[in-house]
This record gives structure tokens, sequence and C-alpha cells, in this order.
């Protein structure tokens, strides 16, 4: 069967395809960093015991107060990477969307499900006491629906496996002739618990600043719980780049060169990262681990273009020029950006009143 067939003909541009593309990796690169914080504290809140040396442990006690917070960023900072790579992707998002269609509605009872749980665990955190039912809920049902997502984007970038539907019809198509699915999932799992630990680490040093030194035995927790993750992350990342097509890091093409050097400029900011952590420094940790996950989001966009690139070239969609939707979007990003700060800093003056 002729792979170019199924795809359908892609839909015109209102703008040029770059500004689309610049928009989607800054706004995947704020959505990666609020779900790694996200997932990755609620999997240090699950397997920090409830009590601790005969105290109740105050970082499963933060972490409660601020998980449906961080899953409500979350799915915020998600909807605007999603609009833009149907967009500029449609043609592929949306066939990935409909051969696993079933499993793709899923998403709506899993994080429903999951902000549920996320609720209970924080408002019934001291009735809950040693329980792990509700926080355990919101763990699992939140790392399923990144392993969708990951599917998904598989499937979109694998126009080639996209005849499996014919033998499975149901919609709950999984890719599993991409021997990059578990690594990557795997990869960005152990992400999360990087970020997560980082995200504690930055909490008790904002406190610290402010003269509270009751966390600093979980600020350098954080600091290990990044750097540790970290270090296990390295063979699984390895492992995932043994999977990706050859091509993506060819030295003979300016992407293959690029990605090379995305990829030297992501092991040199983990590593600068790590050793920060190690000496507890939180806040050149914080800037080296942001600066490493924008190189990585870089990267991913390339390899997504290297995966589709017998297919589809950005420069040859069609272009219907309408350049008012973006100056409204631009405007209503800058309004929303503002109001997260706003709302940061406010939490953050309630913390101090605490």
């Amino acid at each position: 069967m002729e792979i170019a067939s199924l795809i359908p003909a892609p839909d015109a541009l209102p703008v040029h395809w770059l500004w689309l593309q610049l928009l989607l990796t800054l706004t995947t690169f704020l959505h990666l960093v609020a779900m790694n914080l996200m997932l990755g504290s609620g999997i240090i809140a699950l397997v920090t015991p409830y009590r601790l040396d005969g105290e109740i442990v105050a970082l499963r006690r933060d972490i409660a107060r601020t998980l449906p917070f961080t899953i409500a960023l979350t799915i915020n900072l998600g909807v605007a990477p999603l609009l833009f790579i149907q967009v500029l992707f449609g043609q592929f998002f949306y066939t990935s969307s409909v051969l696993m269609a079933s499993l793709w509605l899923t998403l709506v009872g899993l994080l429903i499900v999951g902000y549920y749980a996320a609720y209970m665990f924080t408002m019934r955190y001291k009735a809950l006491g040693k329980s792990q039912l509700w926080l355990g809920i919101a763990v699992l049902f939140l790392a399923l629906v990144g392993f969708i997502f990951t599917n998904n984007l598989s499937l979109m970038q694998q126009p080639a496996s996209w005849s499996a539907w014919f033998a499975n019809r149901s919609g709950w198509l999984i890719n599993l002739s991409d021997t990059a699915l578990l690594p990557r999932y795997l990869h960005f799992l152990t992400s999360a618990v990087a970020i997560g630990g980082l995200g504690v680490a930055f909490y008790y040093e904002m406190r610290k600043r402010r003269g509270d030194n009751s966390g600093e035995k979980w600020r350098r927790r954080g600091c290990n719980w990044f750097s540790y993750a970290n270090i296990v992350n390295f063979p699984i990342g390895f492992w995932f780049l043994g999977f990706i097509p050859a091509s993506a890091y060819d030295g003979s093409t300016w992407s293959g060169r690029l990605f090379i050097l995305l990829l030297a400029a992501t092991f040199i900011g983990i590593a600068k990262a790590i050793i920060a952590a190690q000496r507890c420094f939180v806040i050149p940790t914080t800037c080296w681990a942001l600066a490493t996950i924008f190189f990585m989001t870089l990267a991913r966009d390339l390899l997504r273009f290297d995966y589709l690139r017998d297919y589809f070239s950005p420069a040859a969609l069609p272009v219907q020029a309408q350049y008012s939707p973006l100056l409204l979007f631009l405007l209503l990003a800058a309004v929303m950006g503002w109001l997260i700060v706003w709302l940061l800093k406010a939490a953050g003056r309630t913390e101090v009143n605490r």
C-alpha cells in the first residue's frame, strides 16, 4: 500500500509556518516544564513516607497543597501547543488521533478522575493519614495520560505504522512497531522525577531566602532527587537515541549538524545542572535545567521533521494570510503570562503569611 495515499491533504496556513513553529516550540517548552513538575512532584510525594522519625513529613503536605494547582497549570499550558501542532501538522495529528480514537478519548475521563483524586488528596490530607489511595490514583492516571500522548505523537510522525489499523480497527491502536516508544516514555517519566525534585528544592530555597530554614533537609533531598534521576536517565536517553533514525544525526546535512549540536548542548547543560545540584546551588541548577529542557524541545522538533521528511515539507504548505488571529493570540498570551506571574507572587505572599 502507498503510505502517501493515507495522508490527507493539508489545510492552508493563516501565517508563515515559521511563526507557528516558533510558537509551538515555546509553548511546548512551557508545558513540558509544568508537566514534569506536576508529575514528578506527585511521584516523589507517593514514595515519601507519611511519618519520618516520628514526625509527619512536611514535604508530602506541601506537595499535597500545590498538586491541584500544578495540574491546572499543566493543562492550561498544554492547550496552546496542542492547537499549534494541529495547525502545522494537522494531516498527521488528526489521522493518528482517529486511528487510536478510543484510547485518545479516554484522556477526558483520565484527567477528570486524576484531577479529582488530587483534590481529594489535598482536601482530606490529615484524615487520610498514611493512605496513598487518592495520591496513587492521581499519579497513575496522569502517567497514563502521558503514555497516551506519547503513543499519539509516535503514530503521528510515523505514517508507515498507520497500516496497522487495518488489522486493529478497535481504536485502541498502540504503535508497538516503534522501538523508541518505550524508551521515549521512560525518558519522560524519569525526567519528570528529576524536575519534580528540582521543584522541591526550589520551593524550599525560596522559603530559605525568606528566613525559613525548616525545610533545609528537603531542599537538599530535592537536589539529590534531581541528580540521581538524571543519572538514571542517561542510559535511558542513550537507549532512546539508539532507536531514532540515523538520518536525524547525519552530519552531512544542516539539520543533522544542528541536531548533534543540540544534543551536545543538552549533555553539557545537564552535566552542569547535576554538578550545581550536588553542591546544592538551587538557582544555577534551575537555570541549567531550564536551558537543557529548551535544547531538548528544539531537538525534539528537529527529530519530528526528520521522521516526516519523506511526506512533509512545511515550506510547501499553502498560506492564506490572516494575521489578526496571531496578533490576538500574542496579546492574550501576554495577558495570561502577566496573570500567572501575579498569581505566583500572590501565592508566595500567602505562603509567607501562613
